[in-house]
């Protein structure tokens, strides 16, 4: 069976409580991309002994469904004009976005508040178990409010290695849906602006202002202070699972707590042609 072509699948878009500004940067991802929007909320029954009522279900799924309405409400004022599908899943929240990710060009979930990166690595919360297992990129969209006009470009945090490939291709396909520049945070360590061959040779041919920048303090830290103004924040996708790789704390893993602007998180063969 070949592989789902992600480039005309739907914008997914996590809904799990009252949160507009997820709602908005899948609305305003899927206009930049021409593509049409899920707007998934996904709920999981408890024991029916935990419930009062004749029909425990029924209550649920009544909750679950006002989520739902919440974000229609967003929609219908936030003049978009595109085709928004709204799905009410019965299951847990994680597997059930995993399993849109199959065929979506990106998810977008909210950053849950209070969680450390030990907790995030593990798959602790929502969007650490679908950063580690989404098959697309995966938008982390902070609860802070942002500038409305932020005027830092797309930046991406790079740390030199070839298999960064996907995380830079997807940093210039932004820059150009965007207009804006494409700023790469080079890790200490490296001694070029730019490794040859490093722009991948099917990257997209808009024109797209790349500027390098070394790194002459901690990468998380310039990553931090890239997101106070920037539109979005690519990241490579941490590699591994479990206690051990978390103690190897990934900048992906230290900067999304903090983060003020939106963070893709990006599988590293993003964009490559699919292997037959």
């Amino acid at each position: 069976m070949p592989a789902p072509d992600r480039h005309v699948g739907p914008v997914v878009v996590g809904v799990v409580d009252d949160r507009p500004s997820v709602v908005l940067y899948g609305l305003d991802e899927a206009a930049r991309l021409g593509a049409p929007v899920r707007l998934v909320h996904c709920y999981a029954a408890l024991a029916g002994d935990l419930y009062f009522g004749p029909d425990p279900d029924e209550t649920v799924r009544a909750a679950a469904t006002e989520v739902l309405a919440r974000a229609r409400e967003v929609v219908d004022e936030s003049g978009h004009e595109l085709h928004v599908e709204y799905v009410l899943v019965r299951g847990e929240p994680g597997p059930c976005l995993v399993q849109e990710a199959m065929t979506a060009q990106v998810v977008v979930v909210g950053a849950a508040d209070g969680v450390g990166w030990l907790e995030w690595m593990v798959g602790g919360d929502l969007s650490g178990h679908l950063a580690l297992r989404a098959a697309c990129p995966v938008v982390v969209v902070p609860s802070a409010e942002r500038p409305e006009a932020p005027s830092g470009g797309v930046v991406l945090a790079s740390d030199g290695d070839a298999s960064t490939a996907g995380p830079l291709r997807y940093g210039l396909e932004q820059a150009g849906l965007r207009g804006e520049s494409l700023h790469v945070l080079h890790a200490a360590g490296e001694t070029t602006s730019q490794r040859p061959g490093a722009v991948p040779s099917d990257a997209p041919a808009a024109a797209v202002d790349v500027e390098p920048s070394h790194l002459r303090v901690d990468e998380v830290d310039a990553c931090l202070e890239a997101t106070g103004n920037a539109s979005l924040l690519v990241v490579r996708r941490p590699h591994g699972h479990g206690l051990a790789f978390a103690l190897t704390r990934p900048v992906a893993v230290l900067v999304l707590p903090a983060a003020r602007c939106p963070v893709a998180i990006v599988p590293d063969d993003y964009g490559s042609a699919p292997a037959h």
